[in-house]
């Protein structure tokens, strides 16, 4: 008997022990909520600011295309005077990306909390049409720019650009080509310039005719190039910023990295070597010793200072009555619609 009342005893205790052990559900739920309510939420782009505005996914091209579309990032007041504007162009091999990743989505806040009308622009990618598709799209997105400059309170003299590897490649030639119908492509806005009037670009493939170990080597390259319609030899040389500097280039601020792997430095070199050498004036190139293809990002430090004090020189305090050397100039002022 003693035996079988203790046995009950041990078991009576040992399910209080488990009872104990086990949380209560609505305890445990209101806890879960308080940590969830204070452990802050991690990203690296910061809120967006009160006094910005933002429109996304606006069509700058018709067509039902996710490539023809841009976000625009504005301050929400009107200023008495037009704004500058930059362009954001992202990168990915001309077979990737999107405008609203990374920087390309955080770059157009910060600097339009800075005073600057800003754009961040999808276009054709290598998979759907190769070279000069991709140029088309972002030239027809600054036209779109141009025509919409009053609306939008932007000073059509004084539009700048930013890109990264195959961004970078197209904000070049931004800056470069001028008056091509082949390279301008058929989209609207024609009357208006898609000329930049500054560009930064970091890592950039500039000769794709002297490219290490030769374009049918690197897939990205060949892709891009590879049309049905022209040679490849044709296009390597077309599609080549190196091709088409001259005198009247705009400024121009490049980062470039000794250890970038994939857009080896010798480019970045000649590149800069040929505007010098035709009698661009204002170019200025950092080399960056080791870096990397992130060579923007891995010394934003330096990087992210240099590139907003080019912009406020060349754009933020130019003079919005002057036309700039390149003629990136709006051509007439039709109503935008």
């Amino acid at each position: 008997m003693r035996y079988f009342v203790s046995r009950i005893l041990i078991g009576l205790f040992l399910l209080g022990l488990v009872t104990c052990l086990i949380p209560d559900p609505q305890k445990s739920s209101a806890e879960n909520r308080k940590v969830k309510k204070e452990t802050p939420i991690l990203s690296n782009i910061a809120p967006l600011p009160r006094d910005l505005k933002v429109m996304e996914d606006i069509e700058y091209q018709p067509g039902n295309r996710r490539a023809w579309k841009l976000d625009l990032v504005m301050p929400r007041e009107r200023s008495e005077k037009p704004r500058p504007a930059i362009v954001f162009v992202h990168g990915g091999g001309w077979s990737s990306g999107d405008k609203g990743r990374g920087f390309f989505k955080s770059g157009p806040v910060e600097y339009a909390s800075k005073g600057y009308v800003c754009i961040s622009v999808n276009y054709r990618l290598s998979d759907e049409d190769p070279f000069p598709a991709c140029l088309q799209d972002v030239k027809c997105a600054v036209r779109w720019l141009r025509a919409h400059a009053d609306k939008y309170n932007v000073d059509p003299n004084r539009i700048g650009g930013y890109g990264n590897s195959a961004g970078a490649h197209l904000v070049s030639l931004l800056g470069l080509v001028n008056g091509d119908q082949t390279l301008e492509g058929d989209g609207p806005w024609q009357e208006q310039s898609s000329l930049l009037n500054a560009a930064c670009v970091s890592a950039i493939p500039t000769d794709f005719v002297n490219w290490p170990g030769g374009v049918r080597n690197k897939r990205t390259l060949f892709q891009l190039l590879n049309s049905k319609e022209t040679s490849l030899e044709e296009l390597a040389i077309l599609a080549s910023p190196i091709t088409h500097v001259s005198k009247q280039a705009p400024p121009f601020l490049v980062f470039q990295g000794t250890g970038d792997r994939i857009v080896d430095v010798s480019q970045a070199d000649s590149f800069v070597a040929a505007l010098k050498s035709a009698g661009a004036v204002d170019i200025t190139y950092q080399r960056y010793p080791k870096a990397n293809h992130d060579v923007f990002t891995s010394h934003r430090c330096e990087t992210y200072p240099e590139m907003e004090a080019f912009f406020d020189r060349v754009l933020m305090n130019s003079p919005a009555d002057t036309k700039p050397a390149n003629g990136a100039y709006r051509k007439n002022n039709p109503a935008a619609s």
